[in-house]
This record gives structure tokens, C-alpha cells and sequence, in this order.
């Protein structure tokens, strides 16, 4: 009878502990709730200060940047140039995948194309070679469903025609 009893006791308690536990829960989401509030009205009413001070955050940034490079840039464009990997080369930087490009140390006589194949030991390749080729990439395309059975046997008899 007192097992009962002790089981009864500890079955309420813990009863109690997930009650307390889920009006726990509650309170945390209604407190947060009510911050977010808080917060997003503070934004809303402040939101010019914080417009002003992200721009002025920026431009300082730019300044510190721009003072930097001012002074310890042509000193690693030096480095850059006397390394190994550069010897008599200009060095390109780009930012925004290329959308904006510097070129540093160009030497006035680059050529265009560096690594051009003397001229005679160009060859041509083989017809065949070239439409095996073709061939093969139609299929792919056509098995990564990229294009139609019409559009595949289309261009499968120009490419046999050629």
C-alpha cells in the first residue's frame, strides 16, 4: 500500500513539473512576444537615426579603408610584382566577378593571347571526331531532358547530314 502511495506521489509530481514546465513556456513566448513589439516599434519610430547611422558607419568604414590602402598599397602591389609567380607579368584585380577590373604593372608590349601554339603545328580535327562529339553532348542534353524527341531527332540528322 505504501509503494502505491509513493507511486501516486511521484506520478503528481511529475504531473505538476509539466504543468509548471508548459505555464513556464507560455510566460517565455508572451515576454518575447512583447519584446519584439518593443523592438519593432523602437525601429519604426527610429528608424531615420538608424538609416543615418548606418550611413555614417559606411563611410567611415570606406574612409579607413581608403587611408589603408593609400598606405600600405603600394607596398603590396611592390611585393606582389617582385614575387615569383609574377616576374616581368601585369597583375588584374576584379570585384563583382569582373564587373569592375584594376590592372596593375602592365607592360607595354603584352601580348593579347600568351599561350599561342606556333603556327606550324596547328591541326585541324577530324570530321568524325568532331561529330561523335556532337553526338555525345546531344545525348546528354536530351537525357537531362533539356530538349524534346522531335528537337533530338532533328538535330540528330543534321548533325549526320554534316
Amino acid at each position: 500500500m505504501a509503494k502505491k502511495n509513493k507511486n501516486k506521489d511521484e506520478n503528481l509530481f511529475k504531473a505538476i513539473l509539466v504543468t509548471h514546465t508548459i505555464i513556464f513556456l507560455h510566460l517565455a513566448i508572451i515576454f518575447g512576444l512583447v519584446l519584439m513589439v518593443i523592438f519593432f516599434r523602437s525601429v519604426t519610430q527610429h528608424f531615420l537615426w538608424i538609416l543615418l547611422g548606418a550611413t555614417v558607419l559606411f563611410i567611415v568604414s570606406a574612409f579607413i579603408i581608403i587611408r589603408r590602402i593609400k598606405s600600405q598599397g603600394n607596398k603590396m602591389l611592390r611585393d606582389i610584382e617582385k614575387s615569383s609567380g609574377y616576374p616581368g607579368k601585369g597583375v588584374e584585380v576584379s570585384f563583382l566577378r569582373g564587373l569592375v577590373s584594376l590592372k596593375f604593372g602592365q607592360p607595354a608590349g603584352l601580348k593579347l593571347i600568351e599561350n599561342q601554339p606556333p603556327e606550324g603545328k596547328l591541326q585541324l580535327e577530324d570530321p568524325e571526331t568532331v561529330r561523335i562529339r556532337e553526338l555525345t553532348e546531344l545525348v546528354r542534353i536530351y537525357e537531362k531532358k533539356l530538349i524534346t524527341v522531335e528537337e533530338y531527332n532533328r538535330l540528330k540528322n543534321q548533325i549526320m547530314k554534316s
